[in-house]
């Protein structure tokens, strides 16, 4: 038996298919659509925290140079000051090759104990009579030493006898900066 459709029936049914696919695919698009969103957001959140890394990593670099400057500001401070464990030593040794470099014997030297452990002080004594210009050399090494000497206190006489160029040196109290 053959089942004829009616031309009625037919349009129905294709109409009724039709409005399911449309239905259908605007579903599906609907869907597509909100995963398409959702990826967006996501994307846009990575680029944000890729733009913030980004920046974050910069500011770590800067602040590795700023470091980096820091610690040779650091060690360059360290050469000024001496430690109170190492100061005499590194003093006397100090005194002599700038009394070597500068053609005067040095007779004796001594250290006073420092007010609170800041900035002892040393006694130089030379052995007389001295070169004026050879005294000023001296004193120009010690005021430029690393670690920082400063001289506190000079008494200097003329010497009657010998060279117009000589003078007396009573002693000689330099400051040592010590931390």
């Amino acid at each position: 038996m053959a089942t004829v459709f009616k031309p009625q029936s037919l349009r129905a049914l294709l109409v009724l298919l039709l409005i399911i696919v449309i239905a259908g695919g605007a579903g599906i698009f609907y869907l597509g659509l909100r995963e398409v969103r959702t990826y967006a957001i996501e994307v846009n959140h990575t680029v944000a925290n890729a733009e913030a890394s980004g920046g974050d990593v910069q500011k770590l670099q800067a602040l590795k140079g700023q470091l980096a400057q820091s610690e040779a500001l650091i060690q360059k401070a360290d050469q000024m000051f001496a430690t109170t464990e190492n100061y005499q030593n590194q003093a006397i040794t100090d005194i002599r090759n700038y009394a070597t470099a500068a053609g005067i014997s040095v007779a004796s030297t001594s250290f006073s104990s420092p007010d609170a452990g800041i900035n002892p002080t040393m006694t130089v004594s030379l052995k007389a009579p001295v070169s004026y210009k050879n005294l000023i050399k001296f004193l120009d090494g010690i005021e430029g030493n690393i670690p920082k000497m400063q001289v506190s206190s000079i008494s200097i006489d003329h010497v009657a006898s010998g060279n117009a160029d000589s003078v007396a040196v009573k002693d000689i109290k330099i400051m040592i900066a010590t931390r």
